[in-house]
């Protein structure tokens, strides 16, 4: 898994839930680079990323 925002393979999963409803399994993700939270949907013969939000340090 890439980060949309700065494309580091560095991330690691923060939690994970189904949306049973709506037919996708969803993986929280945060990037250790640069901090980008964004959320990973798999289902219904679909996969794509939406991006949560950009934290800033410090």
């Amino acid at each position: 898994m890439k980060c949309p925002y700065c494309g580091s393979e560095n991330v690691e999963a923060v939690k994970s839930w189904e949306m049973p409803k709506m037919g996708f399994n969803v993986t929280h993700y945060r990037c250790k680079s640069c901090s980008g939270l964004f959320n990973h949907y798999v289902g219904r013969g679909k996969e794509f990323v939406l991006r949560v939000g950009l934290r800033r340090r410090g």
